[in-house]
Order: structure tokens, then sequence, then C-alpha cells
């Protein structure tokens, strides 16, 4: 029997806008990132109808979010940025921007740096700053504010493009 190949990390990239209200400039959340996972958080609805022994369940929406955890390696980019969230305490649209996920197994285009993405609009909790053996860091979560944006990411520009509709 042969082995089933497992998708490894390496192989989805996640990029967060840090640029200025109005300015897209979405940065690589690699070095210094330790933990990044994807916690999509179905909700869960249940109903038993008279006829029914057992309950039908559905599922009605998501709380997606994204717990982090980061060396303060201060020279990454979207490391300084997220810090200054939580050491300015920003609130509101201050602490919200567009998160992508790329999916470097999936190519897209002629240009050999296009893939499948998607967007999602988060708030960036930043839960703690903590000490290990020294050295700083910093943990939070991602938390999802509107639904999934599917499109493409083309990692040479740095850009997000949704798609077309039906596509």
């Amino acid at each position: 029997m042969a082995l089933t190949e497992v998708r490894q990390r390496v192989m989805q990239a996640s990029y967060l806008d840090c640029g200025k209200t109005g300015t897209e400039a979405y940065e690589l959340l690699g070095t210094g990132f330790r933990d990044l996972n994807e916690e999509p958080g179905a909700q869960v609805r249940s109903k038993r109808y008279i006829n029914q022994k057992s309950t039908s369940k559905g599922i009605t929406g998501y709380e997606w979010q994204s717990p982090y955890s980061a060396d303060q390696i201060r020279s990454e980019a979207a490391i300084e940025f997220i810090c200054g969230i939580g050491e300015m305490q920003k609130t509101g649209a201050d602490a919200e921007r567009d998160y992508v996920i790329v999916d470097l197994d999936k190519k897209e285009g002629s240009t050999g740096t296009s893939y499948k993405a998607r967007k999602i609009r988060v708030a960036i909790e930043v839960s703690k700053f903590g000490n290990e053996d020294g050295e700083m860091t910093c943990e939070g979560n991602f938390l999802g504010i509107s639904d999934v944006v599917v499109g493409t990411f083309d990692t040479s520009q740095k850009k997000f493009t949704e798609a077309a509709i039906g596509a």
C-alpha cells in the first residue's frame, strides 16, 4: 500500500496587510511566527422534530479565528505592525486589516507566481507579550470579521485579486 502524502505547512503562506489606511502593503507572516493555525469555528444548529428520536443538525455560520504566536523579531514588518497594535492598545478600525491565506500548491495563471487564495478581514487581537528564556514573544488571534473572499494572490507583486463571480 502506498503512503498518503500529507500536505506540508510550507505549502500555505499567510500575508497581512500592514499598510497605512487606504494603502495596501501585504507582508509575509513567516520568520518569527512559531504557530499560526486556522480555526473555522463552525456554528451548529440542532433541532428535533416530533417524528424523530434523533436531532437534525446544520451549520449556520462560522466564528473564524487564527491563533498566532511569534518571537518579537522587530525587523519583520508584520511582527512590528502587530506588536504596535498591542502596545498602543489600538481598537476598532485601527486594529483591523486584510489577511490572506495562499495555497502555494495551487498555481493559477501563467505567471508562475499567482496562486489560489482566500482573503478575510480580521481584527488583530494581541493578548500577551511574553518572555521565554529572556526572549520576548507576542501572542493573540486574528478574529474573522467578514465572509471569505476567494481569489488569487501574486507572491511577487504581493497583490490579491478577487475571483469573478461564478468562477
